[in-house]
């Protein structure tokens, strides 16, 4: 780990590295906090900082607020190091923002105990923000399929909708599934039967889809997805989702009859910022359109009022392809 020497008294400085290079850390020793400033500004500065209070031009407890005002990620340790006996310069060099204190001349022995202290603190920040990421992880992705959990499903096709308004030759395609299982009682509550289906459609989709296609596990049996599309394709991405669905279809294993309603709104660019929630009630709209009807694929353009849109029949299609 690099250990920061601040210090302008050279003195001063070669036997301080000399006690940090000993006890197993990388000294690196500047005389200024200017100059400290700028090190600490380049990728890879060090994690420990030893301050001498009193220096020209900058001391080191006014080093210290500004690296305190900083936005680092991890808060790098400070450790203020002067000659000043005063029984009140401990405290106000924490309340400078320094995490410890250490008196010149410096020891080997209170040195150690200092630095171990910084290393611990900054193991247990490293600690915490891996932490915090695979947490992070988890809230985005849902645990059973890999898809986009709602929330960050929902963001993400936020942010596809804001490119889309900025596209005049794009369409975008929001697309609105239900599944629904019919099978005997004894096996309809082995929810590893389900989970076992969802993680393949999610594989399916994953394979019939783009990259950049958005797919969001909504509720447990609903799925989002959202495509830059254009007027000749989006049969085509409404097929290739119905496919995927009848290749994860497991009755053959499980007795778990699956059957299925996809209804899609296209979303011209000048629509594209659109409430999401106003773009959810069409869709479920359609759904309940497709629900009282024998068809359980419908396309329409978002329109202010679903009830004039028309629900195109795919069977042909499908049937040729």
């Amino acid at each position: 780990m690099k250990v920061l020497i601040v210090d302008d008294a050279e003195i001063d400085t070669l036997v301080c590295q000399k006690i940090v290079e000993s006890l197993g850390y990388t000294p690196i020793a500047v005389r200024s906090a200017i100059e400290a400033s700028e090190l600490l500004n380049q990728s890879g500065a060090p994690d420990i900082i030893i301050l001498d209070w009193m220096m020209p031009e900058m001391d080191g407890m006014a080093l210290c607020k500004i690296i305190r005002r900083a936005n680092f990620i991890i808060d790098p340790f400070i450790l203020i190091m002067t000659s000043n006996s005063d029984k009140h310069a401990e405290a106000e060099a924490l309340n400078a923002g320094a995490d410890d204190f250490i008196s010149k001349p410096v020891n080997r022995i209170d040195m150690e105990a200092k630095l171990k202290l910084g290393r611990r603190l900054i193991k247990t920040q490293l600690e915490l923000l891996l932490a915090n990421q695979r947490l992070s992880e988890k809230l985005e992705f849902d645990a059973v399929t890999g898809l986009k959990s709602r929330q960050a499903g929902l963001q993400a096709i936020a942010a596809s909708l804001s490119r889309l308004s900025r596209h005049e030759e794009k369409e975008g395609l929001l697309i609105h599934c239900l599944l629904k299982f019919t099978s005997n009682k004894a096996q309809y509550f082995k929810h590893d039967l389900l989970d076992k289906l969802y993680f393949e459609l999610a594989r399916n989709l994953t394979q019939a889809l783009r990259q950049s296609d958005v797919m969001v596990r909504f509720k447990d049996d609903e799925f989002l997805f959202f495509a830059e599309s254009d007027p000749e394709s989006h049969h085509i991405v409404l097929s290739r989702i119905e496919r995927a669905i009848q290749q994860s279809n497991l009755s053959s294993e499980s007795k778990l009859n699956i059957s299925w309603l996809v209804a899609g709104i296209v979303i011209t660019y000048e629509q594209a910022l659109t409430a999401i929630p106003v773009l959810l009630q069409n869709t479920e709209e359609l759904l309940a359109k497709l629900t009282l009807s024998d068809k359980n694929v419908g396309l329409t353009y978002l329109s202010p009022v679903l009830t004039e849109a028309k629900v195109l029949d795919f069977t042909q299609f499908r049937s040729t392809r």
